[in-house]
């Protein structure tokens, strides 16, 4: 099972780098053609989307790494915590660079309500990733300290 998600994690990295280099942009020229107005936002909108495409392959490397430790059995080492640190990082940047978005957006008037409630609702989903990860986090960390503890004996 963790060579597919492995496999798994690997084939959405590949499609996000290709969709960052080949498509965003092609998207961001269609964007402009529909709505012209929106010619100052293209560059903004294709920087924040390919950092916020980072976040997520960061995620994903973080994700690998994790995966890899199950699979050589040192799941349960501090050092796995690191990781899950790491992913909770990626959550807090892609929810930094959602609200610099939005003030983007609204900082040269194109914003609206539709793009305050988008807003509003990636943050409500990061946070609850977020603390999601954060209760994995503490299992793991309970996980490490019980397989310290029966590898160091009963205590006499």
């Amino acid at each position: 099972m963790i060579a597919l998600a492995k496999a798994g994690a690997g084939f959405i990295f590949t499609v996000i780098v290709i969709l960052q280099v080949w498509v965003v942009p092609g998207i961001a020229e269609v964007v402009v053609g529909w709505v012209p107005e929106l010619d100052g936002l293209r560059d903004a909108g294709v920087v924040l989307t390919g950092i916020l495409s980072l976040c997520v392959l960061a995620a994903l490397v973080c994700l690998w790494r994790l995966l890899t430790r199950a699979d050589h059995g040192r799941l349960f080492e501090d050092g796995a915590i690191r990781w899950v640190d790491a992913l909770i990082g990626c959550v807090a940047a892609a929810m930094i660079v959602v609200v610099v978005g939005c003030g983007v957006a609204f900082g040269t008037g194109a914003g609206n309500r539709a793009v305050l409630l988008m807003t509003g609702l990636a943050m409500v989903a990061g946070l609850g990733v977020a603390l999601i990860l954060g209760g994995l986090r503490d299992v793991l960390r309970q996980a490490v300290l019980l397989q310290d503890q029966a590898a160091a004996g009963p205590h006499t």
